[in-house]
């Protein structure tokens, strides 16, 4: 058994050698696959431009191995900006000022969202929300889910820096001003938009940042030379600057890895920097001055395109060439390069309009897919599957093609009764026959209890559903998602109308209407629901004037009796009497009885009694008392003390 404790503490060792567990945007090793975003229905979701917070570009997850299109999604302008995949949705802007929220596995526009002018900004998804930057000098948040806005904030100028989610901040920068003299770059709480901190930038920011070991980076450029910027994650105070003394600007974004800043600038150069103190690791000169993309960077390795047509991978920290591969065409490459790990690709666009897939280690083709456009839009990977835009106004996604499930749902009765039960029956086939050992999810849009469902025959699943309690009828949406392995889901929907219980009704009779005070009043009550006499009903019966009630009688059908006993004072008496019974709804019905004139003391009772009978008995009660007053006198004077006796 030791020896077998030892053999399992190695091969723990030796996996944590070469798994990333970075937890934090600490990217001196660029192996973390920390997403701001959470995990939902997409395994390893690409949730911002560039994958993470360090823009390394690369996930665990596998790409396609061929050419096969999934589908694809024309938007109403070109699409500049690179979608992100996270929790089941593709999110992708268009030129067009919308923002796309696709099915990740059909490519089905779920929702849209329009700003007040074109993007080219990548957006980022996470808590929940989407925070998407628009020319319009706004940045929003979205409801992941419905694409209703949350929060926005208006900016000095517009916003083409594609926002990046770091340490619970949300940072981007804006263009300059011409008018307010700045640029501004800012750090806002991701939960409401307020700002934590805004830093003054006296040049265009046209890329996005990244954030590790506590800092900001990005570049600057157009007014002056390019500029490599750190600032401090926490203030916004500035770190250092690196000046390039190219005449160009920066539309990438750094990325971040081994105490390094990697930057490809827009003509010329790839730069390395410290990014403690800025100073150059080094730095490598594109073909004929041409741009360079934003890098990716794995394993000791950095992966980026240039303007030439050219895709190289160099050790990342000395530089040294590894292998570079040129497309066919020698067309531009300006998308950024995505490493897709479990299948050891590089995925990028093309202005030739071909999205290519090279092999990760030695940068052999694998293969190639014709888009309609230009591709300068930036390749996402997730759940084998690699989606990316075009110029062509259109998102690709290019994968294995998932048969689909169907499904059906029944309900018998349709039409229920509050706390009434609905057998529904649920179908679950392929394109072929039916499927078993489905996973079920049924919900109720307006409570209620519902069964786990069983299946009875194959790919025929039972459950019952017990409906609410309503005060009105309404319409219960009953939903069904259909799962299994290998299929995407079905969903299948049916609706149950629930009704209240009915109402009951009471209609009260007293005989007398009218009678004198402390008089016994026969109430004669009947309780129906409208067409039915309802037996077994409580009753509760009150009184505006007071008095009581007693001997509550009922007779099995529906009629009911109970005696009130007037107050001893006249009044007006509204009685009450209220009926409920399960599953009924409760009523009441009214009488009034009007009390009025002297006593009847042959009708008058106390404690159940007539109270003549109490009359009498005072009175013989009365003379009693009187005749043994008289008694008693008499006794006395008849044995008074004897008289004395005189004789003259």
């Amino acid at each position: 058994m030791m020896g077998l404790g030892v053999v399992i503490v190695f091969l723990t060792l030796s996996l944590l050698v070469f798994l990333p567990t970075d937890t934090s945007t600490d990217h001196r090793d660029p192996l973390s696959f920390v997403n701001a975003g959470p995990v939902g229905t997409t395994d390893y979701p690409w949730t911002m431009f560039h994958y993470d917070a360090g823009r390394n570009g690369a996930t665990p997850a596998s790409g396609p191995t061929s050419a096969s299109l999934m589908w694809s999604y024309t938007t109403g302008g070109v699409v500049y900006a690179s979608p992100v995949v996270s929790d089941g949705f593709v999110f992708i802007p268009s030129y067009d000022g919308k923002l796309y929220a696709l099915d990740e596995y059909t490519g089905s526009l779920i929702w849209s969202f329009t700003t007040g002018s074109n993007i080219v900004a990548t957006p980022a998804v996470g808590n929940g929300m989407v925070y998407l930057a628009s020319k319009d000098f706004t940045v929003y948040a979205l409801d992941e889910n419905t694409g209703s806005m949350l929060w926005r904030i208006s900016n000095v100028a517009a916003v083409v820096s594609s926002p990046v989610l770091a340490d619970g901040k949300l940072f981007y920068g804006t263009l300059y001003s011409p008018s307010a003299g700045r640029a501004e770059f800012l750090a806002l709480n991701p939960q409401d938009g307020t700002v934590f901190w805004r830093a003054t930038i006296s040049d265009y920011i046209e890329g996005s940042a990244a954030v590790s070991n506590g800092l900001v980076f990005f570049g600057i450029g157009a007014i002056s030379n390019a500029v490599v910027v750190a600032l401090n994650e926490t203030t916004g105070k500035t770190v250092w600057n690196y000046n390039t003394a190219v005449p160009t600007t920066i539309t990438t974004a750094p990325a971040t890895a081994y105490g390094n800043v990697y930057v490809g600038l827009d003509s010329t150069r790839v730069l390395v920097l410290k990014q403690i103190t800025g100073s150059l690791v080094w730095s490598f000169n594109t073909p004929s001055g041409s741009n360079a993309t934003s890098p990716a960077i794995y394993n000791g390795v950095v992966y980026f395109g240039t303007g030439r047509g050219i895709v190289y991978a160099r050790n990342a920290t000395t530089g040294v060439q590894i292998w570079s591969y040129t497309t066919p065409t020698g067309g531009a490459v300006a998308s950024s390069p995505a490493i897709a790990l479990g299948s050891k690709a590089v995925f990028f666009g093309s202005n030739d309009r071909y999205l290519y897939a090279i092999n990760l280690m030695t940068g052999t083709f694998l293969w190639r897919y014709l888009t309609g456009g230009q591709v300068s839009s930036s390749p996402a990977v997730a759940d084998t599957r690699v989606y990316i835009g075009a110029k062509d106004a259109k998102v690709y996604a290019l994968g294995i093609i998932i048969p689909p499930l169907s499904a059906t749902l029944t309900a018998s009765p349709a039409i229920l009764r509050s706390a009434s039960v609905s057998n529904l029956t649920v179908t679950v086939r392929n394109s072929t026959g039916p499927i078993t050992g489905a996973n079920l999810t049924l919900t109720s849009s307006a409570g209620g209890t519902l069964s786990q469902p069983v299946m009875t025959i194959p790919g025929t699943y039972v459950a019952n559903f017990t409906a609410p309690t309503v005060s009105s009828t309404l319409n219960d949406v009953i939903q069904v998602i259909a799962s299994a392995p290998g299929y995407l889901n079905a969903v299948a929907r049916t609706t149950i109308t629930v009704n209240p219980y009915p109402p009951l009704t009471v209609a009260v009779a007293a005989k007398p209407g009218t009678t004198t005070p402390g008089a016994e009043v026969l109430l004669m009550i009947m309780v129906t629901n409208g067409t039915d006499l309802i037996a077994g009903a409580s009753l509760t019966m009150t009184s505006t004037s007071g008095g009581s009630f007693s001997g509550l009688t009922d007779g099995g059908n529906g009629n009911y009796t109970v005696i009130y006993t007037t107050p001893l004072q006249s009044s007006t008496n509204v009685l009450t009497v209220q009926a409920s019974k399960n599953q009924f709804s409760s009523a009441q019905g009214q009488v009034v009885v009007t009390v009025n004139g002297i006593p009847d003391l042959t009708t008058v009772k106390v404690a159940g009694l007539p109270l003549f009978l109490f009359a009498a008995v005072a009175v013989l009660i009365f003379f009693i008392l009187i005749a043994v007053a008289v008694t008693r006198r008499d006794r006395s004077r008849s044995h008074g003390p004897p008289q004395p006796s005189f004789t003259y």
